[in-house]
């Protein structure tokens, strides 16, 4: 049984967002779960909506001298999505709501129960809001629901290997059961990493259970490996690297490794090299999926 019934889309109806597009399309008919998209739309927006118009050519007759940008940006998402109901197998909701975009992501994600956020990365700004832009990271640190973030020059389509960077005695057996079981949806190939930086005295015992790991999970397609390297986030990025992983899985865990992965001045450095879409948990969002997976036993 599918754990993602409903995927939120956010987009600026931008080129960037294509690649996001495309990917929450493949998450919806892949999974069966219903698409909403939802455009936030600000009066400081105007000027790039009256651009956006302006392209349409033909249709821009329709509007001429534009008064309602409002009813403008409507129009504007109707075309775009109009693309996008010959893609999906499912059922596709438009959404175009005023206000902050991070105050209407995080409700929109209570009142429909979304259980999967996709979002694109910035593309415009630092090498850090490229592939984790500003509305990004903060949706991602504080939503209920995984985070989807797909940078906006990645462009293939998929999800065949999947890694979950993990401490080597982490105790947190929902998540890894929820990735497991997100990973035979897709049937890929999971792998829980340790990056043994050395800070950490690694006996025997520890070693071993890790590696048996991959054995306390229904689907088969799951490794456990360990790889030392001084710095985590460069074992990650090299992992990524030499094993063509094509869906990073991240946690916020403050009492594990992981922490100081997600922590500012280690996302410029590990971050500035990924170019392949991660999916983030916070700890809000974790207890949510142990409240979920207790109720699938």
């Amino acid at each position: 049984m599918s754990v993602i019934k409903k995927i939120l889309l956010t987009t600026d109806l931008s080129q960037a967002a294509v690649n996001a597009t495309d990917f929450a399309v493949f998450f919806a008919n892949k999974t069966g779960a219903d698409l909403h998209l939802l455009y936030c739309y600000k009066p400081k927006y105007e000027e790039h909506i009256a651009k956006k118009i302006a392209e349409l050519d033909a249709e821009q007759h329709i509007y001429g001298e534009i008064t309602d940008y409002k009813h403008a940006a409507a129009f504007l998402l109707k075309r775009y999505t109009a693309d996008l109901r010959m893609k999906v197998k499912t059922s596709l909701h438009e959404h175009i709501v005023e206000g902050s975009f991070q105050d209407i992501v995080f409700e929109f994600i209570e009142q429909k129960n979304i259980d999967l956020v996709v979002m694109a990365s910035q593309g415009i700004n630092s090498i850090e809001d490229r592939i984790f832009g500003s509305n990004a990271l903060k949706i991602l640190r504080s939503s209920a629901s995984p985070v989807l973030i797909v940078p906006h020059n990645y462009s293939t389509v998929g999800v065949n290997d999947i890694l979950y960077p993990t401490a080597i005695n982490n105790k947190d057996k929902a998540i890894e059961h929820y990735l497991a079981g997100f990973a035979e949806m897709f049937e890929a190939q999971l792998t829980l990493l340790h990056i043994d930086d050395g800070r950490h005295v690694i006996n025997a015992k520890d070693i071993v259970n890790f590696k048996r790991k991959a054995l306390n999970f229904q689907y088969a397609n799951v490794i456990s490996e360990i790889e030392p390297n001084i710095s985590v986030a460069d074992g990650i990025n090299e992992y990524i690297e030499n094993h063509k992983i094509d869906l990073l899985c991240i946690t916020s865990h403050t009492t594990t490794f992981i922490d100081r992965f997600l922590k500012r001045s280690t996302v410029k450095s590990t971050l500035s090299k990924i170019t392949i879409p991660v999916l983030g948990f916070n700890e809000t969002c974790l207890e949510v999926i142990e409240k979920k997976m207790a109720k699938m036993k």
